[in-house]
């Protein structure tokens, strides 16, 4: 067989700077953008919680918990107050995941539009939430909150929770340890720093949510709408730059990846 010169195996370095450059700053806009999103979600948990009721609108463990509470001591009309924030959250995944199922070739077009459909409605319930009953706020948060949240659930690699933040704090905690006593160091190095992030901003977000609705009731949505319009307005630019700033060199970065990972022939596996 005719020797493969080096040249021909593996791209320039250059474009391999380039492609890994693109990677990263990728990846850091989207935890930027992730902790936006749970900085949000913290936001209307505190917020549902505070102000309707002490039902929550996307920690749907709590919503579980107090049902079963009220239901175990006969109060079913208690109870019964946190079953349609629930119903609604599985709402909001089940057409999150139809329109992400119906999008998967067009890079970050389900979570824009989940994500604008939540600003939408963020802005309505900021002009009428305040005439509305209880019973009908939350729950549409919860709708909202499970359209975004499920749309936009990954940092690279990893995965991640912006309603919620008990499975972020198992991971960040278990990529610190694992850090700390030297296994694959890089990796759970970024684990335990963005998720740590994440948790953060969700810590952050409940702080301010929780302050702003005891002291300004009549505008206590609006930190959010404008926390939601600045993730969407990243994404935005994520996805701009998936995919008008890499169609130009789109051939040329397909051959790089070729050979950067190059595939099996076939028939060519071990006999």
């Amino acid at each position: 067989m005719e020797a493969v010169r080096d040249d021909e195996q593996s791209p320039p370095k250059a474009e391999r700077t380039g492609l890994l450059q693109g990677r990263l700053s990728e990846v850091s806009g989207r935890l930027t953008v992730a902790c936006l999103f749970t900085a949000a979600g913290g936001y209307m948990d505190a917020f549902s919680y505070l102000a309707h009721g002490h039902v929550f609108a996307n920690s749907q463990t709590g919503n579980f918990v107090f049902f079963a509470v009220f239901a175990s001591g006969g109060q079913w009309a208690q109870a019964g107050r946190h079953l349609p924030p629930i119903v609604a959250f599985a709402l909001g995944v089940a057409i999150a995941k139809l329109l992400d199922v119906h999008s998967s070739q067009h890079p970050f077009r389900a979570a824009l539009h989940c994500q604008a459909f939540e600003l939408a409605i963020l802005c309505v319930l900021v002009l009428v939430g305040a005439r509305m009953p209880n019973a009908s706020v939350v729950p549409i948060i919860s709708f909202v909150a499970a359209l975004q949240n499920t749309s936009f659930d990954k940092i690279g690699p990893l995965s991640f929770n912006s309603a919620m933040t008990t499975g972020n704090l198992r991971e960040a905690t278990s990529g610190l340890v694992l850090w700390i006593v030297g296994r694959e160091t890089a990796e759970n190095r970024r684990k335990a720093i963005s998720l740590g992030l994440v948790c953060c901003s969700f810590l952050v977000g409940a702080f301010f949510g929780a302050g702003y609705t005891r002291f300004h009731m009549e505008h206590v949505l609006v930190p959010c709408v404008a926390i939601v319009a600045a993730g969407f307005l990243l994404t935005w630019r994520l996805r701009r730059k998936a995919t008008v700033g890499m169609l130009p060199n789109m051939p040329r970065m397909q051959k790089s990846v070729d050979q950067l990972f190059p595939r099996s022939r076939p028939g060519s596996g071990a006999r």
